[in-house]
């Protein structure tokens, strides 16, 4: 019986690990801090430098645009919301278009900054 519920629990965890590792979008070897971005662009004189900063942008651009688009379900389901008109400003419809607003500009930048690593990672100013 013992057996059973250990051979049990290993294939609950290694389907949960095979579906967790699906998930999972690639993603550089390590997260970098500011401090450590802030060198990596200084530092930044290869090609293959210039590769892992462009690949650095695009996964803030994938993260903003998924963080933008939760916002913007969010700033939907609470526009269907009838609230009184007396409500105080900011209104939580607000926030949340702010914060849809704010994230799609984040993601902006972060896709200009990954063409500018592109570019010069494929050798042209």
């Amino acid at each position: 019986m013992n057996r059973v519920c250990i051979i049990a629990t290993l294939s609950f965890m290694v389907q949960l690990a095979e579906a967790q590792s699906t998930v999972v979008a690639p993603t550089l070897s390590a997260p970098m801090f500011s401090n450590e971005l802030q060198s990596a662009i200084k530092s930044a004189q290869s090609r293959a430098q210039y590769k892992q900063l462009a690949t650095y942008y695009r996964q803030q651009e994938v993260i903003y645009r998924a963080r933008a688009e939760k916002e913007k379900i969010e700033a939907d389901r609470r526009e269907k919301v009838n609230a009184a008109s007396y409500q105080k400003y900011p209104r939580p419809i607000d926030s949340s278009q702010y914060r849809y607003e704010m994230f799609s500009a984040d993601a902006d930048q972060a896709a200009v900054q990954a063409a500018h690593w592109d570019q010069l990672a494929a050798g042209t100013p």
